[in-house]
């Protein structure tokens, strides 16, 4: 949908020739011949299809399009500026760029606001329709609706980066998050606290328990960490029972969540979900400073490091 006109690819003067104001436009027409077999096709195919006038207000639209847009008729539709359409009314700008000299936009994404105020997303194609003199008469296209398309698509995303039974990142991501997150803290000077997590007894709550309580014991280990960090924090889950917690733009602050997660684990185990099960955790702490020359390789070696001293030497509390 396109409001700009055009002739062979350029805006369309104001002026007609030699100065004189320019004829008025004759309304787009199909032809008379096959025009019943047209419009039979207009009306019924599972496209939206849409006919807009040269300042991109709609003057035709099918019954596919109607629905799509929430609206109940035809008439609440026609008369609509194209643009009132647009979430993001750049996208429209940006559409309109996109004319060649084909004089066509092919397979445009974009998100539409509907009568009710929620957006889909939409897959556009749009031509221009000139007249004999090489006027805009017209433009014309089709929509197809690719909302659940491209939810299938985040959530294809989603779990290509987090862990389906906590919810939290994994692994595979974290050398993105580090890469991401090491730049920004190099170019602030803000240090990076990492703990290396382990549930102690895991093994023994599988084997007793089955691997659905297993299940619980780390969703619930998952959620303990998430509830003691920052939102701006990284959770992840590291491996089986082991978890890794970043905290960004961190001063000082590793040793205070340590104590922090092990007193939530402790009222947990007394009162929560984890009272029937012999575990607690071990955790390892360790920094990475800009400057210090130390790979994040290196530190997050140290961290587990000192979560395995942790499990010798039985400091997790809990």
């Amino acid at each position: 949908m396109n409001q700009q006109q055009r002739n062979k690819g350029n805006l369309t003067p104001d002026r007609g020739r030699e100065g004189n104001p320019p004829a008025p436009k004759r309304t787009p027409t199909r032809p008379s011949n096959g025009n019943d077999r047209y419009r039979s096709l207009f009306e019924n195919i599972p496209i939206g299809l849409y006919i807009t006038t040269p300042d991109g207000r709609i003057l035709d639209a099918n019954p596919s399009l109607i629905r799509m847009l929430g609206y109940p008729d035809k008439a609440s539709l026609l008369g609509t500026k194209a643009s009132a359409l647009y979430v993001n009314p750049k996208d429209r700008e940006e559409e309109q760029s996109l004319f060649g000299h084909e004089q066509i936009v092919k397979n445009y994404e974009t998100r539409l606001k509907r009568r009710d105020g929620t957006t889909i997303w939409v897959r556009d194609t749009c031509r221009v329709v000139l007249d004999k003199d090489g006027e805009v008469l017209c433009y014309e296209g089709s929509l197809q609706d690719i909302t659940e398309e491209k939810r299938y698509q985040e959530k294809l995303v989603y779990l290509a980066r987090h862990d389906p039974l906590t919810d939290l990142y994994n692994r595979h991501t974290l050398a993105e998050i580090l890469e991401r997150e090491i730049a920004r803290a190099q170019r602030y000077h803000h240090p990076i606290g990492i703990l290396m997590i382990d549930v102690n007894r895991f093994k023994e709550i599988n084997d007793r328990f089955g691997h659905t309580m297993g299940d619980q014991v780390l969703q619930s280990v998952a959620g303990i960490l998430r509830c003691c960090v920052r939102e701006s924090d990284i959770v992840v889950r590291y491996g089986g029972d082991e978890f890794l917690v970043l905290l960004l733009e961190t001063n000082g602050e590793t040793e205070i969540v340590r104590k922090r997660i092990l007193k939530e684990m402790s009222r947990q185990k007394q009162m929560g979900p984890l009272s029937q099960f012999p575990t607690s955790l071990a955790i390892g702490t360790a920094h990475w400073v800009p400057g210090r020359g130390d790979s994040i390789e290196n530190i997050l070696a140290e961290a587990d490091r000192a979560m395995y001293e942790a499990k010798r030497q039985g400091a997790a509390e809990g």
